[in-house]
C-alpha cells in the first residue's frame, strides 16, 4: 500500500493505493499537474478530462483491432 497526497483549493487529500497501481497513479497524477502545489479544482477537472479522452481514443483503438478477428 502506498498513500498518495495531492492538493486541492487549499486542502490536501491523501489516497491509498495498492501497489503497482499507486506508482502509475502517481506517475500520471505528476505528469498532468504539480500533486505537491496547490492546484485549483478546475486543474483537477481538466485532468480528469484529459485521461476521459485517453480512454475513449484507446476504446476505438480496441473495437477497430476486435473486428479485425472472427467472431
Amino acid at each position: 500500500m502506498k498513500k498518495i497526497s495531492l492538493v486541492i483549493g487549499g486542502k490536501r487529500y491523501t489516497i491509498t493505493l495498492e501497489e503497482p497501481f499507486a506508482e502509475a497513479v502517481e506517475q500520471e497524477l505528476t505528469e498532468l499537474f504539480d500533486p505537491a502545489k496547490d492546484n485549483e479544482t478546475k486543474t483537477l477537472l481538466q485532468a480528469f478530462l484529459t485521461k476521459q479522452i485517453e480512454c475513449l481514443e484507446l476504446e476505438e483503438k480496441l473495437n477497430e483491432l476486435l473486428k479485425k478477428f472472427p467472431d
